[in-house]
């Protein structure tokens, strides 16, 4: 059992994205969670924790204004990129410490104690284990093997770097215009660096459609009965 390591971090919380999938007129990460915006939650999680010294938020250039009320000596805005990682990319380059978070904006239930687990190591990402059967398809979207599940883990966020680490495999992507899945895959492809799996929730969901806006209302109602 590994006790709690105390490590100062930069958090990165990306909140550059769109409300396509959701159906939504705005930004997916300003709809609101019991009249909250979704974003908020992960804000307020790393303001929360000590060992974060530094918020940077990322966001849209035309959006900014929204989080203007949100920034202080421990946050600041960052503009984001075209893809997911070329705003994880300029991002890190306003990191100040020697560790750094990258968090999803659409993830709102992440806990302290998960926040705690993934300073233990040095690189490590919060997952779960695949709880579905997962098949794999040809062109036709016919059945050609069904993968075996038992070493198989869903990646979810935050994901946790040494700062060093993480630039380098980024600006080495980016150089190679290698467009991986999440920040763990750039360490796997352009470093031999080990990334640990840290046992995530269940609960920590992505909010994307309209049916996780349902899912997220359960669980805010399951915690505040527990």
């Amino acid at each position: 059992m590994i006790g709690q390591v105390h490590k100062a971090y930069s958090a990165v919380l990306l909140a550059a994205g769109s409300g396509s999938r959701m159906a939504a007129a705005c930004n997916k990460i300003f709809l609101t969670l019991a009249d909250k915006a979704i974003f908020q939650y992960g804000l307020e999680l790393f303001l929360s924790d000590s060992d974060c010294k530094q918020v940077i938020l990322v966001g849209k250039a035309e959006e900014k204004s929204y989080f203007t009320d949100f920034l202080s000596d421990r946050v600041c805005f960052v503009v984001g990129g075209a893809e997911r990682q070329d705003s994880v990319r300029h991002a890190l380059e306003e990191v100040s410490e020697d560790a750094v978070m990258i968090h999803d904006g659409a993830r709102p239930f992440v806990t302290l104690s998960e926040l705690a687990a993934l300073k233990a190591y040095n690189n490590a990402i919060l997952a779960v284990p695949v709880k579905d059967t997962i098949k794999q398809v040809n062109h036709q979207e016919q059945i050609s093997q069904t993968v075996p599940r038992e070493n198989l883990w869903g990646a979810q966020t935050p994901q946790f770097f040494e700062t060093s680490l993480i630039q380098k495999v980024h600006q080495d992507a980016h150089s190679k215009a290698f467009l991986g899945t999440d920040d763990a895959s750039l360490v796997e492809v352009f470093s031999d660096k080990p990334v640990t799996i840290v046992p995530g929730s269940y609960e920590n969901i992505k909010i994307t459609t309209p049916e996780d806006l349902i899912f997220g209302q359960a669980i805010l109602t399951h915690r505040s009965e527990a």
